[in-house]
């Protein structure tokens, strides 16, 4: 599973590595890094960053209407020859700062937190829809590695450090009540029959 991103000049590739690693690409305009990173260290907890882009429409809109006036006021100067090259060099000039703000891109981004590593992806790109589900299968497949981890029964490990581990999966809603109970009577029965 693989999700490339662009915005700009910055390029973020993720890639699933047989469900265990993920592999993250970041390229920049002058530098670029790459690293792995174990499925199990990723948080779970999404936060998405969303910005308006009702400044920028402004700011785009007075621009063009700078434009339009540098192009319109020659008509009705009585001399029109006086600065006629500068108010149609100024007009496109502000013409492109307009189009600019209205195709600037925005700094969404969607932060998974709460683990040893946080990573922010760019919410926009490809598009919102697949940014999540890749998140969301990110977090599934980190969660059942975790839960595979440590609620395996082993009647060598001593009943406290289980225990411990069994809580910690609870308190963290990495299984249920009726999963705990299950596996805390496992637990015991491995250790009758051993």
């Amino acid at each position: 599973m693989k999700l490339t991103q662009i915005i700009g000049s910055q390029k973020k590739e993720f890639e699933l590595i047989k469900e265990t690693e993920l592999l993250i690409k970041e390229k920049y305009l002058l530098s670029s890094k790459e690293k792995t990173i174990d499925i199990e260290s990723i948080g779970h907890q999404k936060l998405i960053e969303t910005h308006s882009r009702k400044g920028l429409n402004i700011i785009g809109s007075c621009f063009v209407l700078v434009a339009l006036t540098c192009w319109i006021t020659p008509f009705f100067n009585e001399n029109p020859n006086d600065e006629l090259d500068v108010l149609i060099w100024g007009g496109i000039f502000m013409l492109v700062l307009g189009i600019t703000c209205f195709k600037a891109p925005m700094d969404n981004t969607l932060t998974l937190s709460g683990g040893y590593v946080n990573l922010r992806f760019f919410l926009d790109s490809p598009s919102k829809k697949e940014v999540e589900i890749f998140v969301d299968t990110l977090i599934k497949l980190s969660k059942e590695k975790i839960k595979a981890k440590y609620s395996r029964i082993d009647a060598d490990l001593p009943e406290e450090t289980f225990m411990n581990q069994l809580n910690w999966l609870l308190n963290n809603k990495l299984i249920s009540e009726n999963e705990y109970t299950e596996k805390k009577n496992e637990y015991k029965i491995s250790k009758l029959t051993r």
